[in-house]
């Protein structure tokens, strides 16, 4: 008997958990009707919560993890990675995976668009601080202008070589995405990250 009541209390968690399940899925589905740019949304994109669709980025990329797709936070990401990996201890003493590249998309809800805009400051200050840049810059992608930070890793702790980051404000949402290459990466990192930004695509119902 008390076998038979374990079970049911089992089998009713999982009913229970299957159904959180469900709406938890059935939220994530949650897709806006257009972009932006005036597309009609794509649902084969990869959602950052419910400002940014990202196309298939080509390039020899493929996804490595994207964060839930609603969090309390209002903090999203996706990465990407290209090329062969390799074993890397970190400054922390943590063993990691390090590919030839590596594309790593923010966004990050904030209060309005001017703490959003802060955001961005405070993150290009970092980046500034933390790299040796070579040359900054302003483009626009699909309808969204972007600054760009083109750098060189001078850390000898990091195992990129060099790099350029994306920073841009939605909304009240502060966005980056940037790309970071290994010394035996061939590929023009540049020219990359503008053709993956061209694919990038934002909600119409976020203003």
């Amino acid at each position: 008997m008390k076998r038979k009541t374990t079970i049911l209390l089992l089998a009713a968690l999982v009913l229970v958990f299957g159904a959180l399940a469900a709406l938890y899925f059935t939220a994530g589905k949650d897709y806006p009707d257009r972009a932006a740019d005036g597309a009609a949304w794509d649902e084969s994109w990869e959602m950052l919560g419910p400002v940014l669709g990202v196309e298939e980025p080509g390039n020899g990329f493929a996804l490595a993890d994207n964060s839930a797709i609603l969090t309390a936070d209002d903090i999203f990401y996706a990465t990407w990675t290209a090329g062969d990996s390799e074993k890397y201890t970190n400054e922390d003493g943590d063993e990691v995976d390090v590919y030839d590249a590596q594309l790593y998309m923010l966004a990050v809800g904030c209060a309005d668009p001017e703490n959003a805009a802060l955001a961005v400051q405070e993150w290009t200050d970092r980046e500034t601080a933390s790299y040796d840049v070579r040359q900054t810059g302003t483009e626009t992608y699909n309808g969204q202008e972007y600054s760009l930070l083109y750098y060189d890793c001078a850390s000898e702790s990091n195992p990129y070589e060099r790099g350029v980051t994306a920073f841009t404000v939605y909304g009240s949402y502060a966005v980056s995405a940037e790309l970071s290459c290994r010394e035996r990466f061939s590929g023009d990192e540049a020219a990359i990250l503008a053709d993956i930004l061209g694919r990038c695509h934002y909600s119409a119902d976020i203003q």
